[in-house]
């Protein structure tokens, strides 16, 4: 299994620094009584060993590279939807980790550049869109950053409110606190230009990725062994699951139907985000920008496959396909009435905070074991990094964004997926590493930055409504997503 795990790096940077300090004062001994003159040389030439060589991305001191720059007391004013505010900004100390982790996060960086952080104007996801029409048809310099839903900003991307990231000062999308699909694979860019962009400054990017939890009783009772070793080994496949899962069910209210009352071996999202973080998990991909055209390439012979095995799984007497009656998948699992299931890691914590059994975080399945790596996707409900362009301080918006960006990386991510993440959702040390792996695998392609509500991700389920419906619903909805994503392409090559 391919991983880059940069935190677990971290942690075995930590643990063999620790090591080797132990190393010096404790020499394997020799049973032999060394002359002075020996122990002379062997010290001397311990002393001049050249020390080894640190890994800036290991152990997260990778410059941000930004100069020393002072803003005068100048405010940093920011605009977020109002249920992601703590990617930028939190009050005040309270105690708790992640809060104080994310003020000092921001106190360093007011203090490095002399400015003020000050509280976002926090809006609903559904108004904030209107707000920044509102702001740009004004003119109004009011905001030096915007943070909204990324279906939403799409299409406010398109209509023109939003600068060009790259021509900004200080942004560099190659560091690795931005998703490496992003920019070092070139998924989000076209012609030179992103309007858009996510990093570890956006906490929400991180607690609304995809991943499956699984209940290890429940597991345990039911034969399943080696979850983990499953997952590392990758053979995580979306068949394993089906093997684990497709004959548990249990009739709880003896009612002789299938519902939200009885017991599952999987509770699985059957539409949106969700289910499209399960298909790009599968390596499906929906579209791609070809010789300046968008090019579809969700109709091909594996991707129809895809579907139809995924159909025929929520056939299984042991699948929940959520919504059902009015339950989600986290709905289930938080009764106690699955074995796995698929969640963001938000409704993980969320959900499962008072959960009984132990359980535990992996990632979702890929589609065969030839697959090199696990994908996850983050929802579309979370934060995106946006500049108005009625923005004016270019200079000060570039250097406080990428450092924020970079300080997240440093200091708060860690302390996400050590104590918020890991202690209260993850009871082991292996969900721990799960969580990282999830998080390491998070991918963004142009498709789905910018699929808003017109793209496949809010149609996908309809693909799995009926059997052999792959080519029918394609039909249905080619001609509206190729011209939606025609109107992206045409926008990026001549805006």
């Amino acid at each position: 299994m391919k991983r880059t795990s940069r935190i677990i790096s971290l942690l075995i940077a930590l643990l063999l620094t620790g090591s080797s300090i132990l190393s010096c004062s404790t020499d394997e001994a020799t049973g032999e009584t060394q002359a002075p003159e020996n122990i002379e040389e062997k010290v001397t030439e311990t002393e001049t060993e050249p020390a080894p060589e640190s890994d800036p991305i290991a152990d997260r001191t990778l410059s941000d590279d930004v100069p020393e720059l002072d803003f005068g007391g100048a405010d940093f004013r920011s605009m977020s939807q109002e249920s992601c505010v703590q990617d930028i900004y939190v009050e005040d100390i309270s105690g708790e980790t992640l809060n104080d982790a994310i003020y000092n996060r921001n106190l360093l960086i007011s203090e490095r550049f002399n400015v003020n952080i000050l509280s976002p104007n926090a809006i609903t996801w559904d108004i904030l869109g209107q707000q920044v029409k509102s702001t740009v048809t004004a003119g109004d310099d009011a905001y030096d950053l915007v943070l909204g839903q990324m279906a939403e900003s799409s299409s406010a991307a398109l209509s023109g409110y939003f600068r060009n990231l790259l021509e900004l000062p200080y942004f560099d999308f190659e560091k690795p606190w931005y998703p490496k699909s992003m920019m070092q694979e070139g998924l989000s860019t076209v012609n030179g230009k992103m309007f858009m962009a996510v990093s570890d400054m956006l906490l929400s990017y991180a607690t609304q990725s995809w991943a499956v939890v699984f209940d290890k009783v429940y597991a345990e009772n039911y034969g399943i062994t080696d979850v983990y070793k499953t997952v590392r080994d990758g053979k995580w496949t979306l068949d394993k699951m089906n093997e684990w899962t497709e004959d548990i069910y249990t009739d709880t209210n003896n009612d002789g139907a299938k519902d939200e009352n009885d017991f599952y071996g999987l509770a699985y999202r059957a539409d949106g985000c969700g289910f499209i973080a399960s298909l790009y998990a599968l390596g499906l991909r929906t579209m791609e920008v070809k010789d300046q055209k968008a090019v579809m390439t969700l109709n091909t012979e594996t991707n129809a496959s895809i579907f139809e095995k995924v159909y025929k799984m929520l056939q299984n007497p042991g699948t929940f396909q959520g919504p059902m009656n009015g339950a989600w998948p986290e709905d289930i699992m938080k009764n106690g009435n699955s074995v796995f299931a698929t969640m963001n890691l938000f409704q993980i914590q969320r959900s499962l905070r008072e959960y009984e059994n132990a359980y535990g975080i992996i990632p979702l399945p890929k589609w065969n074991e030839e697959q090199q790596e696990y994908y996850s996707t983050s929802d579309a409900g979370t934060n995106v990094i946006t500049v108005l362009t009625t923005a004016q301080n270019l200079e000060m918006i570039g250097a406080v964004t990428e450092a924020l960006s970079a300080e997240s990386w440093r200091s708060v991510m860690p302390v996400l997926c050590e104590v918020s993440l890991g202690t209260k959702m993850a009871r082991d040390e292996e969900s721990r590493e799960m969580i990282e792996l999830v998080l390491d695998s998070r991918y963004i392609d142009f498709a789905y930055l910018y699929n808003g509500w017109d793209g496949w991700t809010f149609k996908s389920g309809e693909f799995i409504s009926k059997e052999g419906v792959f080519a029918s619903t394609y039909a249905k909805y080619e001609k509206a997503v190729q011209n939606h994503y025609d109107k992206l392409v045409k926008f990026f090559y001549e805006s």
